[in-house]
């Protein structure tokens, strides 16, 4: 995957392009947000490095779409955090609306005019787990090491999130 490529001060750092755009994937037929990093959808880029993990067709985690009580609150503190690290639910299985199925999660690093996802996996918590609450979402993640590293503008990413996380 490539970035486009800037000059900041003399060095030399490769951005991503992060876009929301509507559409409809192979499992939902509803338009809904898609996340689109440099001109492909997150979800076919995650199938193209694991095809086997069945991950094409997972829709952002929309907090209007979760059906669990508790959870819209969860994923939009989640979004708010002020932490400079931690872990984000992103992408969730259309069927269920909820963070009890399959979830795709990144480790968010803000680093002032940048947000770099440093990993994505796939969140392992258990049922047991989420029974206690929505906190364990993220400590327990089988990370997808073929997926690089990816860095925006801030900007870009607040912009573009705000369209789910209003």
């Amino acid at each position: 995957m490539t970035g486009q490529k800037i000059q900041l001060m003399g060095d030399s750092l490769a951005l991503n392009n992060i876009e929301v755009i509507l559409g409809q994937s192979i499992y939902c037929k509803a338009e809904h947000h898609i996340i689109m990093v440099d001109g492909v959808s997150l979800d076919a880029l995650l199938h193209r490095h694991y095809p086997l993990y069945h991950l094409e067709g997972l829709v952002p985690v929309m907090p209007d779409w979760l059906d669990v009580p508790g959870e819209r609150e969860f994923i939009l503190s989640r979004y708010k955090c002020t932490s400079k690290d931690f872990v984000m639910p992103i992408l969730m299985c259309p069927d269920d609306c909820d963070l009890s199925c399959t979830v795709v999660v990144a480790h968010v690093v803000r680093t002032g005019s940048r947000v770099v996802w440093k990993k994505l996996g796939i969140d392992m918590s258990s049922r047991e787990d989420m029974l206690t609450g929505d906190d364990p979402i993220g400590t327990t993640v089988d990370w997808l090491d073929e997926i690089p590293e990816l860095t925006f503008r801030e900007s870009d990413y607040t912009s573009q999130f705000s369209k789910i996380y209003r």
